[in-house]
């Protein structure tokens, strides 16, 4: 039962359905030096780019979710998975391509700090809704991108 895919980080596809985002910001910036001249404006020099973040805002529904998953057969984290690999891929420190959903290249980013909260938690301790926030950081592309492949699917269904 999943959805269209908004957006795909490496492997990990954020889609309606399980892992949901409703919101992206994306922040770019130009870093310019100051050069203060007595008497004059002052003037400013283009050094590159500056920092570029994506943020991608969304919410999951775990117990919704599993407890419909089962229902029909299926098995479901509810996007509690997910949200875990996201972090296990955060802290690993790995960088991967992000795409949106209409395949437009991003270029290479890693998570820089994921946020997660619970709201209605059941007795278990899980939200019944948790709200998330995933910050992506460019970073340059690796020095052999032809070798990110190749080791990327060894990994797969393992």
């Amino acid at each position: 039962m999943s959805g269209p895919v908004l957006f795909v980080w490496g492997s990990l596809p954020f889609e309606v359905y399980p892992l949901n985002t409703h919101e992206m910001q994306h922040v770019t910036g130009t870093d310019w030096a100051r050069k203060e001249i007595a008497g004059a404006a002052i003037h400013r020099e283009w050094v590159g780019e500056n920092n570029e973040e994506i943020h991608l805002r969304g919410r999951v529904f775990p117990h919704f979710f599993v407890s419909f998953s089962r229902q029909s057969g299926g098995q479901s984290s509810g996007g509690l998975g997910h949200l875990d690999v996201m972090d296990n891929m955060r802290r690993l420190g790995q960088a991967h391509v992000l795409m949106r959903g209409d395949g437009w290249h991003f270029g290479w980013f890693v998570i820089e700090r994921l946020m997660r909260g619970h709201t209605f938690l059941g007795q278990d301790g899980i939200g019944q809704q948790i709200s998330f926030e995933a910050t992506f950081q460019r970073v340059p592309a690796p020095f052999d991108p032809t070798g990110y492949f190749p080791s990327f699917w060894t990994g797969v269904g393992q």
